[in-house]
């Protein structure tokens, strides 16, 4: 029988125990060594079944059973033998057997012998040997005539088997446990394998007209095949069905030329221009097309590796020869050139054109060159001789998925579902990597996910490659151009990269970048201003200290300085314990959105008016807001500087700035902080803030979660409070006074007072003294110290004013009471200092006086 759909059941495993994964990659595909083609080949006809996890076990053995049912079908077209299961036969061992009718029918036609007359053994392992023997009685030799039987059996199986070709690629052991691998290949090359017959005394390979018998595939299974080069797949209208055309030599196909196939149920696109083997019954029924990777030369790279040498195609190393008539596709168009090779065109009627060659055309665009270096290539020959004589190039854009509606995604444009396919799973802010239609069968773009990498960059080498986990990653932009790509990042920076076949085509910011920034605080030398070898920094976490720079910082070290007072942003490198300080600024935004700056503005939760950010719009209304986890570095008073968060800012009330430097991103237009310095002359803005408090105790240190507090009692006018703050060398001790400022994790920074001094008129001071006088009506107050006693600074102001009255000799807090002139007189005659007295820089009144309450201020 000549029923190609019965054959369709034949299987290469124990029969019937397999679910079919035919066309689909088997889960150890990679542990396959026979050729590609024989296994795409019989899964494609049905003979390859696999196990139900998917996997194909290539090292698995067959039994003579399976094999008796493999030649069943083989030679019948039929998977049911159930109709041989009652015949008679001299073997004792197969009485119910689930092959027994398979092994039945073999016998009757000395296809197979048993280890005896009596004993077939159907589940032993089946030797390579064997098999090949059943398959060369199967080709149409008689198991008598050609001395497959008898004491001389193996060695003529193996000349026949040799001879016919079945043993082609056949590595592995002929006397052993067949693996399913090259079992497979034995029927793989028996499928195409010459039939014979007996005549004139000899088996022959030819009939009586001098031409070839049919080989096994066409006298049983109905099968033909035809070579030729693959020249265009295309997908049927309205069908998942495509179209193939094949330019094939009139010499194949028993002579007739035979162009187009229909009806085929898969996308060949990949085998593009290569030559190829089409498997068919008719023009409509094709069961496979496979590169003729013997007659193929085929090298896939990308771009960035392909070079033009002495007029020779260099990939990644490797120089291979032009045909003299090579053409060039860009996704799939034809290259054109209108002058010799400096301007190429797809349009064919232009003026002066002729088909680019493929020298032509890399001379111009070699390394990525106007074409980008991550674009995909394949150097294709198909002419058997080895010179390249097609280039296959496929480009590729990176855009930020902004919208997915039910019929379109919008990645840099509306991206409809009629013109582009794209992954069901695709969301808003995934990246998509976009290619043209021209490149795929059914004229529809392909967009797919873009890889991507996150991590800490621990290197860069130039302007254009970074490290990250130790893997190195370059830009992909075109060559001997400025890098197209903003933002470059630079060492320490946290990032995510898109990535299009392992090159960079798109940096994001990662919000954990925040902590690469620091706040410059000042920048000088070891022995003072002047040689700017070392830097004043204030790091994300809060801590602050000197460091030394690296002469490639670009402030400090006879770079830009930063002055005491105008703090900048910057991002930072360490190497070998040297600090190398990268500015940042509209170019130069570390991977984020924007770069904002701002001098003399308000601030009331967000920062309004005049705000400049890099690169967009700027008008009188602009406003820079706040994530709520941005890290804010402030520099506030005369010399004070803390870390806080953007929610902190955003409940500061309305005071005026210095400046502002920020980077951030941009979302539905609006401008928001990540990272940012702040520059003030005043306190901190906002009640909840900036407070005072009087120490009771000396502090004390508790671990917590693997983090050490320090914790303070202390008095902050109503009650007794026990402060927690992270800095664990605040200075601060007993009956000492101090600020201190929340944080939005119920933590508090702490600044001890009692160092602070006189400035001159209007300046910071701290002193412990005692009241000379205090007029209750108008506020003004003096005090037994000079240094207190500033013309604009001797008064209580109403509200602004912190009055905190403690028992310093039992350090306990009290209620409200009185402020006194001191009036406890000592022997010797003089008075006790009786409070403690503090102002901040630009103030016009006293900020606090902590006052004991028996006139003697311990100290």
């Amino acid at each position: 029988m000549k029923n190609l759909k019965k054959v369709l059941a034949l299987v290469l495993a124990f029969a019937c125990a397999f679910t079919m994964f035919a066309g689909a990659a088997f889960t150890d595909q990679a542990d396959i060594k026979v050729k590609s083609d024989v296994v795409d080949t019989l899964v494609s006809l049905g003979v390859i079944e696999g196990f139900e996890d998917g996997s194909f076990q290539p090292n698995g053995t067959v039994t003579r059973a399976q094999m008796a049912k493999m030649i069943y079908v083989l030679r019948t077209g039929n998977s049911d033998a159930s109709a041989y299961n009652d015949d008679k036969t001299s073997f004792t061992d197969i009485g119910s057997h689930w092959a027994r009718g398979y092994i039945k029918y073999c016998q009757s036609l000395g296809i197979i012998a048993g280890k005896s007359s009596t004993i077939f053994a159907p589940n032993a392992n089946v030797t390579a040997q064997e098999a090949a023997k059943m398959l060369l009685v199967t080709l149409g030799y008689d198991a008598q005539k050609a001395g497959l039987t008898g004491a001389g059996w193996a060695s003529k199986t193996n000349a026949l088997a040799d001879e016919a070709g079945l043993l082609e690629d056949v590595n592995t052991s002929f006397t052993a446990a067949c693996p399913r691998q090259y079992a497979a290949q034995l029927i793989y090359n028996a499928i195409d394998a010459v039939t014979v017959a007996w005549r004139d005394d000899a088996y022959t390979k030819y009939n009586y007209n001098g031409s070839e018998n049919k080989t096994v595939g066409e006298k049983y299974m109905g099968l033909n095949k035809t070579v030729g080069i693959l020249n265009d797949v295309t997908k049927d209208t309205d069908k998942n069905t495509f179209s193939l055309t094949v330019n094939v030599n009139t010499t194949e196909s028993n002579g007739k030329k035979l162009g187009t196939f229909t009806k085929v149920t898969k996308d060949y696109s990949a085998l593009k221009y290569q030559k190829v083997k089409v498997l068919y019954k008719d023009k409509d029924n094709v069961f496979g097309v496979y590169s003729m990777t013997d007659d193929n030369t085929v090298v896939s790279n990308v771009m960035d590796n392909v070079k033009l040498d002495s007029n020779k195609l260099k990939i990644d190393g490797t120089k291979y020869s032009i045909a003299s008539d090579s053409t060039v596709y860009v996704d799939g168009d034809k290259m054109y050139t209108t002058d010799g090779g400096n301007t190429f065109t797809t349009n064919s009627k232009a003026t002066n054109a002729k088909e680019a060659t493929i020298a032509q055309w890399v001379a111009k665009n070699s390394e990525g060159d106007n074409i980008g270096k991550a674009s995909s290539v394949q150097a294709i020959s198909n002419t058997d001789s080895s010179k390249i004589n097609i280039l296959k190039v496929t480009t590729y854009t990176v855009k930020k998925v902004t919208y997915v509606g039910t019929d379109y995604i919008n990645a840099g444009g509306a991206r409809k579902d009629d013109d582009y396919n794209y992954p069901s799973d695709i969301k808003k802010d995934d990246y998509a990597v976009i290619s043209s239609k021209g490149n795929y069968a059914d004229d529809k773009g392909l967009i797919t996910k873009a890889e991507t990498v996150e991590g800490k960059v621990t290197g860069t080498k130039g302007n254009d490659q970074v490290m990250i986990d130790g893997k190195w990653y370059t830009a992909d932009y075109k060559a001997g151009t400025t890098n197209v790509i903003e933002d470059w990042p630079s060492s320490n920076a946290t990032v995510k990269l898109v990535l299009v076949n392992g090159f960079v085509e798109f940096v994001d910011t990662v919000t954990a970048g925040t902590a690469d920034m620091v706040m410059v605080i000042e920048t000088g030398s070891s022995n003072g201003l002047g040689n700017s070898k070392v830097a004043d920094l204030m790091f994300s976490d809060g801590s602050r200290k000197t460091v030394e720079l690296d002469s490639d910082s670009e402030y400090g070290y006879n770079n830009t300085p930063v002055t005491f007072g105008s703090p900048k942003l910057a991002t930072y490198e360490v190497s070998k314990g040297k600090y190398t300080l990268k500015k940042v600024s509209g170019t130069a935004r570390n991977g984020y959105d924007i770069y904002a700056t701002a001098t003399s503005q308000d601030v009331d939760g967000n920062i309004k008016g005049n705000v400049t950010l890099a690169g967009q719009k700027t008008d009188s209304n602009s406003k820079l807001f706040f994530k709520s986890d941005a890290v804010v570095f402030v520099k506030y008073k005369t010399d004070d500087y803390k870390v806080v968060t953007g929610k902190d800012v955003a409940n500061w009330s309305k005071t005026t700035l210095k400046s502002v430097e920020a980077l951030g991103e941009l979302t539905s237009g609006n401008a928001y902080a990540q990272v940012a310095v702040v520059t003030m002359d005043t306190k901190l803005p906002g009640a909840s803030n900036s407070n005072y408090a009087y120490a009771l105790d000396d502090p004390y240190e508790q671990t917590i979660d693997g983090t050490k507090y320090t914790f303070i009692k202390a008095w902050d006018g109503t009650k007794e409070v026990t402060f927690k703050s992270e800095d664990t060398n605040t200075g601060i001790t007993k009956r000492t006074a101090f600020e201190y400022s929340n944080n939005s994790d119920g933590t508090v920074d702490l600044t001890r007072l009692d160092n602070k001094a006189t400035t001159g008129v209007n300046g910071e001071y701290y002193a412990l003294t005692k009241i000379t006088s205090y007029d209750e009506g108008t506020g003004a107050i003096t005090f037994d110290n000079s240094s207190c006693d500033l013309s604009t600074k001797n008064k209580i102001k109403a509200g602004e004013t912190t009055i905190l009255y403690v028992n310093s000799d039992d350090k306990v807090g009290v209620g409200a009471f009185d402020i006194d002139v001191a009036e406890d007189v000592n022997a010797d005659g003089t008075v006790e200092n009786n409070v403690i007295v503090y102002s901040e820089a630009g103030d016009d009144y006293i900020n606090l006086i902590v006052v004991d309450v028996n006139n003697y201020m311990h100290s």
